[in-house]
């Protein structure tokens, strides 16, 4: 009967471990992902706020090129150190470090060390079918963007993220078409600002 207590009490800590590794083993096969999104924000009550559509593409290093096409666009690009915000109706760009928070740029969950993911967020096994899975990652911090992040996987390649944030409200983005682990354009994860482009830079 001992024994089997014991191992009760050790089956959360396993289970955790197991979700764990099993992410960061996906995270580690993937060095770089590009293809096209479609996203959604739902309110509390699962009204639909917004919907968006767009391409991107994230590479390892914590670049990332999200280039928003519909109903308005936006781009925001980084080459790791640097991040450009760029409003193409309001000709601005907002220019800022790159902060390594996983919290606060979802976008390096796939672009950042998967090491850093371990430390960053409490992981868990949400869901299983057949060769899909979804994982919910809680951030360790204390003033996250988002309560919840859930990121599903068919096999080893990305399919969808779901943010919560503490309002309740719900970002779902839902990739297609994606490639993985190609060699990204040399230039694709830089900005230089059009001319006549309000610059305006933060610390």
């Amino acid at each position: 009967m001992r024994k089997f207590l014991i191992a009760m009490l050790l089956l959360p800590s396993l289970a955790l471990a197991s979700a764990t590794d099993d992410l960061l083993e996906r995270l580690s096969g993937l060095n770089s992902m590009a293809g096209g999104f479609d996203q959604v924000v739902l309110g509390k009550d699962g009204t639909k706020m917004q919907t968006a559509r767009g391409s991107m593409e994230v590479a390892r290093g914590n670049r990332f090129y999200w280039h928003t096409e519909m109903p308005y666009e936006q781009l925001a690009v980084s080459d790791g150190k640097t991040v450009w915000v760029y409003d193409v109706d309001l000709e601005q760009v907002v220019v800022r470090p790159l902060g390594a928070e996983i919290s606060k740029t979802p976008a390096l969950l796939f672009g950042g060390e998967p090491a850093r993911v371990a430390k960053a967020f409490t992981i868990t096994e949400q869901d299983r079918q057949g060769d899909s899975v979804t994982y919910r990652l809680k951030p360790k911090a204390s003033d996250p963007l988002f309560d919840t992040l859930d990121v599903t996987f068919n096999g080893n390649k990305p399919a969808s993220m779901r943010l919560e944030d503490a309002l309740g409200q719900k970002t779902v983005i839902d990739f297609r078409g994606l490639k993985l682990n190609q060699a990204p354009r040399t230039d694709r994860f830089h900005f230089e600002p059009p001319a006549g482009t309000d610059v305006i830079r933060q610390q």
